[in-house]
This record gives C-alpha cells, structure tokens and sequence, in this order.
C-alpha cells in the first residue's frame, strides 16, 4: 500500500508577479506523473544549479507533486535537505522525501539527524516525514528486515527523545510519527515513561500539555504514567486537560485520590487526581465504576481543606447522586466556602429543586466579598454553571456582580468574571454596554463584547460611538468588537471607512479597522477601493490585512490573487493567532488557485499551536485540493 496524496492533480498558480524563471519552474510540475517523465529530470537540474532558495523551494515543491515517482530525485532532495544556511529548501526537501514513502526508507538516517535540527519547522518535517515512510511501508513488523528494523527503531528512540522538545510543534509531530511506527506498546510505553520520568520539570508539562492537546490517542501513555511515581502527577495534570475522553484512566485515578499506588500519594498528587476525575465528570460517577464517588466521599472527610473543597467541587461536576447526603452534611460546615462548593455540588446534582439552587446561588455571591481571590473566583465559576436554571432577572443580577468584579484586584478574578459574562451571553450585553462609560472595567467590558460576538448586537451603537474615543487602545476593542460581529455590525461600514481613509494613520488602527471592514463582508463595499490602495502598502502587515478584507469583501475578483496568495503565506508563519487562523481561511475561499500555499498550510493543519488555527487549516486544505 503507498501514500497517495490527495492533491498531486492540483493546478498551481503562483504569483504574477514572481520571476519568469520560477513560473517556468512551476509549469514544469503541475501535471504530476501525467507529463512526459523528462519533467522531473528538468526539475533536479533546476534544483541542482539555482542558488535563489526562494526557486528552490518551489522546485522542491513540484518535485514533491511526483509522489513516490520522485524516487528518481531522492539523492538531490536529501542534498536540499541537509544544505546550510535558510532553513526552507530544508524543511520542503523533508516534506517531500516522506511523500516518497516507503522507497524513501534508505534517507531514514539523514531524516533522523535532521530531527536536531536547530530550526523547529525543520525538525517537526523530520519527524513527519519519518511517519509517512512507515506509513507507506505495509509489511508487518515481523517481515521488516534486520537493518530496516534497525532504522525505524533508531528512528522511535530519536522521536521518543523530542518528545520534550521546546517548540510544540516538534513535539506533537514526533507524537504522529511514534504512532505511525507501529513500536510495540510493551517496548514503546517504557521508552516513554523513562523519557518523562527523567525529564526537567519545566520541560516535561508541555509534553504533558502537548499529550494533553492529543486528547484520547495520548490516554494510554498517560495510564502508564499513573502507574510511574515521578510521573504521576504530571499525568493527572494532563488528563485533566483531556476531560471525558480520559474515563479510561478513571480506576487509576480513583488509587490515586486513595493514595494506593506506590505509597501514600502527597495532598497535590491527590488533589490533581480528583480534578482529573472532576474533568471527566458523569462517567466517573456511572454504574461501571462507583469507586470513583466513594473515594471521594472518603476524601471529603480529610483535615485538608483543599482536598475536602475539590471532592466537593468533583462530586458536583459527576453529578454523583450517592454522594448527597455526605454533601448534604458538608453544606453545614464551619467552612464557608466548602458549604458553598457542598450546595453548589447538591444543585448541579438535581437542578430542578428549585430550593437546592437558590440556596446554592446565596452561599456563593456571599463569597464573592471573600478576601481570598481563590475563593471569589471559583465562586464566580460555580455561579455561572448555575445561570440557566435563574431565569432573566436572577441573570441580570449576576451580570452586574460579574461586571463588578473584572475590575477587581486580581488577575485571575478578573478572569474568571469575563469568561461567566462570556457564557452569560446576551444576558450580560446590557449590564456591559452600561460598563463601558466606566473608566475602571471598560477595556475588559469592550472585551467582553467581542468574545459575546453577534449576541452582542444591542451594544452596537455603544461600539461605533467608542471609534472616535481619544484613547487608541480602547478603539482598537471596539473594532475588535465590531468585527466579532460580522455582517451583523453594517452600520459601522462609514466610521471604519473614516479611519483607512487617514494617510499615515496609527499602524493598529489602520489593522483593526481592514480587519473589522473584511469581517463585515459585502456590505463593507464602500471602502473596498481604499483597501485595495492599502495592499500597495509598504507595511507588511497592513498590505496583508486589506488584501485579505478586500477578498472578504469582493471574493470574485481574480485580480487580488496574484498579490494575496504570497502575503496570506506569510502571514501563515506570523506569531499572532488571529493573523494565522484568518490567513487560512482566506486561502481556503481562493480554492485552487492558492496552490502554492499547500505545503505552509499542511505544516500549519498538523502543528500550529493553536487547535483552531490547525482546523481552519485541514479545511483550507480539502477546498485547495478540489478536482
């Protein structure tokens, strides 16, 4: 069985404004293994003599579209690969010796070495193209010869090794290919644990982390780290991100509340183990494995305070039933705040008792005048998983209190009020829109707004008339506000157009303002014709932005691609996460013609550190890839 990747067909049209000599490059490969087979050979003779990297990654490119018919090139791609200077003919060449597969096995070696690589992108190619390889290679494990065994087993030893690199990308690609390697469970779990149980401690949570990002594939690495005493508690730390798909490390969660495993466990390790449990919520309470609320009910009689508080908060989040009368008990404790977690974890068992739920809602907006920030702000999150059972005027009252508190002293309270006002929805527009002529919360009010997006529409006058404050940074929110919106926020088509109209604007309003112009789409028309003056900008940034709005805006107009195509791949490599995620989707509605970009946007889809960013990506990829 080979690798056949989807898009070799794919006709590829690059910048106009490239040189004559790359667009003669391209042509060379666009029609894949259909064109006469001298065409591949033109291809390493191009790849062989130019010194303009920038051909040479798009020579790279089209020698890739050969699939596992490039074998022919495999000698001058691994040359590419290990070349000096920038990184790109590097990275591309790996691309493209893994989408040879199996032919491709005897580079194994240079391929691992390149996974030392000091530029990440490099080593994160490395390490798929390792995958692909053993992909493509369908003989079974027992039928792989001596030397090549050798080589794949260097190559998962290598892979086990960037597990705690530095850069997420490296990681969560090493994680791919360990996978597609096929290594024994009994081999490869070992390796593993070894590898985390020894590592630094500021290395190892974002393997954890990166694990964590895997969701259910990582759940059985991270059971036998249970099993690990150095490892442990890293482990529950990453199931906990996991959530439900972790319920089947519910019974090695459970020993570790209990403290069975390899000794007492300390009150942290215990502590992160019942909010594992908490995370995975109903099936840790379900009939297969009712351990799980009786140790928990065990743990609420702890002299630790915090265990007790997070049993609690655990048993809630189960919904465990059997556990009411122990919380029933718990609601009268001299602690305040365990009483309140305890009514909380009763009302979110059964949310229909009305009195349980009002009880519960008065014990914790009693805490939010606590003088421990801990203790307000999980009182702000208990209260808002309550607010559908209020109704609109026990909403609205929240909203105010929550209103109130983003501009408390402490970071994570403010936190913590912003996100309940975020689930409160159009519940809490009204309570914001009157925030914004406070001084002291009207930046984490604006905000707000954006995240609420178009259930935020009744503020929408409040947000055109804060474009002409004097402070740019709060302009800057409203903007973002607005664009949140979408086609909802047309009314604000004149004032944004007002603002890209200014030459030499300030550089971040002129930003927020395409950006806010392109979300709005159609109706953003009028300002189209100085958008499209902005993409001759000598900003960067800018020309990027009004390109993308002026897609947004007119997306049949062929004569933005030529200029968009090279700057939204840019922008694809750029560090802010809104940048990154609307550069992909921009390729994506361009479709085929934004072929060129197919390489950056499969590198982005597999290893961008943002799961939305990675998503918009492997969408773009399917609409690109359109025969």
């Amino acid at each position: 069985m080979r690798y056949q990747p989807t898009f070799l067909s794919v006709p590829v049209t690059v910048p106009m404004l490239l040189a004559a000599a790359i667009v003669a490059i391209v042509a060379l490969g666009c029609a894949e293994t259909k064109g006469p087979p001298d065409k591949l050979g033109q291809l390493q003779k191009t790849l062989a003599s130019s010194k303009d990297d920038k051909i040479r990654v798009l020579t790279i490119d089209q020698i890739a579209t050969f699939g596992q018919k490039a074998r022919p090139a495999l000698d001058d791609l691994v040359k590419a690969a290990t070349a000096s200077g920038d990184p790109r003919p590097r990275w591309h060449a790996a691309r493209a010796i893994g989408l040879i597969g199996e032919d491709a096995i005897s580079a194994l070696p240079v391929i691992v070495e390149m996974l030392n690589d000091p530029d990440p992108i490099v080593a994160t190619q490395a390490a798929a193209a390792i995958g692909l390889i053993r992909t493509d290679d369908d003989r079974a494990v027992e039928a792989i010869s001596k030397d090549d065994a050798e080589m794949y087993q260097s190559a998962a030893t290598a892979l086990v090794g960037k597990m705690i690199h530095p850069d997420g990308r490296v990681r969560r690609a090493s994680l791919r290919a360990l996978k597609s390697l096929k290594v024994e469970p009994a081999v490869l779990v070992p390796m593993v644990n070894q590898q985390l149980a020894n590592a630094d401690p500021q290395m190892l949570m974002p393997a954890l982390n990166t694990l964590a990002d895997m969701g259910a594939a990582a759940v059985p690495f991270l059971m036998e780290s249970l099993k690990n005493p150095k490892a442990r508690y890293w482990a529950t730390v990453a199931l906990t991100e996991i959530g439900p798909a972790a319920a089947p490390a519910i019974a090695l969660l459970t020993k570790a509340v209990a403290g069975e495993e390899a000794g007492e466990a300390g009150s942290e390790e215990r502590m992160q183990a019942i909010l594992a449990l908490a995370a995975i919520g109903k099936p840790a309470a379900g009939p297969a494995d009712p351990a799980a609320t009786a140790e928990l009910v065990k743990a609420m009689e702890s002299s630790d305070e915090s265990l007790r508080c997070a049993a609690a908060f655990a048993l809630g989040r189960m919904r465990a039933k059997t556990a009411d009368k122990a919380l029933e008990k718990a609601t009268g404790d001299s602690d305040l705040f365990l009483a309140s977690i305890a009514a909380w974890a009763r009302a979110c068992i059964d949310p229909t008792n009305k009195s349980l739920v009002e009880k519960a809602v008065a014990a914790l907006q009693a805490n939010l005048k606590s003088e421990k920030p801990n203790v307000r702000s999980g009182s702000i999150s208990a209260l808002s998983d309550l607010t559908d059972e209020l109704g609109p005027a026990g909403e609205a009252l929240l909203a105010d209190q929550f209103v109130g508190l983003l501009s408390d002293l402490d970071p994570g309270v403010q936190s913590s009020a912003g996100a309940a006002l975020v689930r409160l929805g159009a519940g809490s527009v009204a309570a914001l829109q009157k925030s914004l002529a406070d001084p002291q919360v009207r930046m984490h009010a604006m905000e707000v707004l954006a995240a609420i997006g178009p259930l935020a529409k009744p503020a929408m006058a409040a947000m055109i008339q804060s474009l002409s404050d004097s402070d740019p940074a709060f302009q800057g929110d409203a903007m973002m506000a607005i664009a949140a919106m979408g086609a909802n926020a047309d009314a604000a088509v004149p004032e944004l157009e007002k603002i890209i109209a200014v030459e030499g604007g300030e550089p971040g309003l002129l930003y927020s303002a395409a950006y806010a112009l392109g979300r709005i789409g159609p109706a953003s028309k009028p300002a189209a014709a100085r958008l499209l003056q902005l993409t001759q900008s000598k900003d960067e940034m800018l020309a990027t932005v009004a390109v993308w709005a002026a897609l947004k805006i007119e997306p049949q107009d062929q004569s933005l691609i030529a200029t968009a195509v090279p700057l939204l791949r840019r922008a694809l490599r750029g560090d802010q996460e809104l940048v990154r995620l609307e550069a992909a989707v921009a390729l994506g509605d361009i479709g085929p013609a934004a072929g060129t970009a197919i390489p950056l946007l499969e590198l982005v889809s597999e290893d961008d550190s943002v799961k939305a960013v990675r998503s918009a990506a492997a969408e773009s990829l399917k609409k690109i890839r359109v025969q």
